[in-house]
């Protein structure tokens, strides 16, 4: 009898999770796409970029029920404290397939801040949902209003749902979620192997 119940619950609970929103995050850095891979290499060809080396990434697909979804991405040397013809911009977009067309991802630039990591946080759009779910596609337009003078390096962009907290921004830091996933494997492997040997 116990056997069945197990069973049961076994079955039913993929059913109730599915429709439960549960808080996921993905993360793109290196090696995808220019995201530099060290702290040491920020300042190098091809992680700084300018204005005519814009490029794009893409999430992986987040499965289950989305209700909110956050887009931050990781920059490093982002000049736009002053007007919008002179300071560097870095525009950020999502890909509506409803639409066919890139959508900006309010607040639609990078915040950042000048010689430091830092994210800047964008509220993805109910309309971009779908995506989330199949794996949102991102672009960035590098420094569209002063000139081509302004360059900025990437190491992460994370996308979260259910307010997932993110990963520290500085490149090659492990995410917080990973390490406890790590630790509580080896816990349960020391567990087995404690009981296995107790028998």
């Amino acid at each position: 009898m116990r056997q069945i119940k197990i069973l049961l619950l076994a079955l039913a609970l993929p059913l109730v999770l599915s429709n439960i929103a549960v808080a996921v995050i993905d993360v793109v850095q290196a090696p995808t796409g220019f995201f530099v891979p060290d702290d040491s290499l920020k300042y190098s060809s091809p992680y700084y970029r300018d204005m005519n080396q814009d490029w794009g990434w893409t999430h992986g697909a987040i499965a289950g029920t989305i209700t909110s979804a956050k887009l931050q991405i990781s920059a490093f040397d982002v000049d736009n404290a002053g007007p919008a013809n002179q300071w560097e911009h870095d525009l950020i977009f999502g890909w509506d397939t409803d639409t066919a067309a890139w959508i900006s991802i309010p607040p639609g630039v990078l915040a950042g801040a000048d010689d430091t990591w830092s994210y800047t946080d964008f509220t993805v759009p109910a309309s971009l949902f779908n995506e989330v779910s199949a794996g949102l596609q991102v672009w960035m337009d590098i420094d569209t209003t002063s000139g081509g003078s302004w360059l900025v390096t990437l190491a992460k962009s994370v996308l979260t749902t259910e307010g997932e907290e993110p990963p520290p921004p500085q490149p090659g830091v492990p995410e917080p979620m990973t390490m406890v996933i790590w630790s509580l494997l080896g816990a349960l492997g020391l567990v087995y192997g404690w009981r296995h040997r107790k028998r």
